[in-house]
């Protein structure tokens, strides 16, 4: 391997190892590894990186937020088209463990090596998130709670990977969307915690046409799916800039923005005030 990694938080239990590791890459830099585990890695952050990768011998793909590593497969990443620094959460499965909690073995599944890369699964995602949260800070009863939410994701996992038990297609009436599939659609937007989800991706999620989830969302709640995903944007803004004290620069990398500049005049439009004046505005606690 030839990038650079750091452990910033660890907790093992019976079978699973979890980490939150800081990834430093540099440009013109790859890797090349297997491991004898089965491996979930959901990246708090950038929103996207300049690597792509290969399992086994499949092509080269985009990674995306949530990866999941076949125990026993290559991985294999493309030269890094530039630096980055990310911060990932990361779930390794003894297989032993993992065959306990899902009997039905995971097969290798060509046609599907590319979703393994970019996984669009917003329950285990949640779950990743959570995970990451308590080994930042662990809290009474750490230890139970990291095995609980092991076994959920181990099971997502499997449903996911074999087929089964798929929530179906969902289905508007007249012309709204039930509340079931509402909270979904929330869940999943919610869980790009520095970023936002493409039209395509949460029509995809939902198994209808973007135009379709453009005029059942916007019957059902009267905005917009962007003008909802940007506010969702707009209140983790505002959430960052209240609650750390992270430079301007790190609050728009982790939302996603270009630059900072893009953020400011984004969030200056949406309150009236920059960024730097909002926080100010936010009463101290002493």
């Amino acid at each position: 391997m030839s990038y650079r990694s750091s452990n910033v938080a660890c907790v093992s239990v019976p079978g699973v190892n979890l980490s939150v590791l800081d990834y430093l890459w540099d440009a013109g830099e790859c890797m090349t590894v297997v491991d004898a585990r089965h491996i979930l890695r959901w990246r708090i952050y950038p929103t996207e990186v300049g690597v792509a990768a290969r399992l086994g011998p499949a092509e080269f793909a985009t990674l995306g937020r949530l990866m999941y590593f076949p125990a026993g497969i290559e991985i294999q990443t493309d030269v890094a088209r530039h630096g980055d620094r990310t911060r990932v959460v990361m779930c390794q499965f003894d297989p032993d463990w993992f065959g306990e909690v899902s009997p039905t073995p995971l097969r290798w599944d060509d046609e599907k090596i590319a979703s393994y890369l970019d996984m669009k699964n917003p329950e285990i995602a949640r779950a990743m998130q959570r995970l990451g949260m308590e080994a930042l800070s662990p809290g009474f009863a750490s230890s139970t709670l990291v095995e609980s939410l092991a076994t959920t994701i181990a099971v997502e996992l499997s449903r996911d990977l074999l087929g089964k038990d798929k929530d179906p297609r969902v289905r508007t009436r007249d012309g709204e969307l039930p509340r079931t599939h509402l909270e979904r659609i929330y869940g999943y937007i919610d869980c790009f915690d520095n970023s936002s989800p493409s039209i395509d991706d949460i029509a995809k999620l939902c198994g209808i046409s973007s135009v379709h989830l453009r005029r059942a969302f916007k019957n059902t709640t009267g905005q917009t799916v962007h003008q909802y995903v940007e506010n969702v944007r707009l209140k983790k803004a505002m959430a960052l800039l209240a609650e750390t004290d992270l430079p301007l620069k790190e609050v728009s990398h982790r939302l996603g923005f270009a630059d900072a500049s893009t953020f400011s005049s984004a969030f200056k439009k949406s309150t009236g005030k920059t960024p730097s004046g909002y926080r100010l505005s936010i009463p101290r606690r002493i």
